[in-house]
């Protein structure tokens, strides 16, 4: 039994709506940068770079995470081809360790924690918020801007 074995629960008994309550009252500043929302995820746009940024509660697996979404409004239908080339220097800048990450999800973080106990929720929202914004920093710095909307602009998205 490891630490976050906490029995069969579903992440349909996962309080989905009380949690985003909780991280919209925690986190106003969201509001107006949100591209998108739906039950288990809250994107953040990134017009500039044509990107999302997707904050997400995966409660069955004990883990919420931020990685580099998809959203047809704000151009990031291929954002994981478009940052493919980039992925050793992106996860280098932000220090990424393979044990937080989660395979399949391009260039992400998780953070595993118990998204069932709602005492965790105010920390769960916190992280995410800040997580976001390192990624949004380190991970779109003025290099790497530069590069990918040049490589954009001239057809190599």
């Amino acid at each position: 039994m490891s630490e976050f074995d906490f029995g069969g629960r579903r992440a349909s008994e996962f309080r989905q709506r009380g949690f985003w309550t909780l991280f919209a009252e925690r986190h106003p500043e969201e509001r107006p940068l949100m591209a998108r929302r739906g039950p288990w995820f809250w994107q953040r746009g990134l017009p500039d770079f044509a990107l999302v940024l997707s904050m997400y509660v995966a409660p069955a697996q004990n883990h919420v995470g931020v990685f580099f979404g998809r959203n047809e409004k704000f151009g990031a239908t291929q954002a994981w081809s478009r940052l493919k080339p980039f992925q050793p220097a992106i996860e280098d800048r932000l220090k990424l360790r393979p044990e937080q990450s989660c395979e399949g999800l391009g260039i992400n973080s998780l953070w595993r924690v118990n998204c069932f106990a709602e005492d965790n929720w105010p920390a769960m929202a916190d992280w995410l918020v800040t997580e976001a914004s390192r990624f949004e920093r380190r991970g779109a710095g003025r290099g790497w801007r530069s590069r990918t909307v040049n490589s954009r602009r001239n057809g190599l998205s």
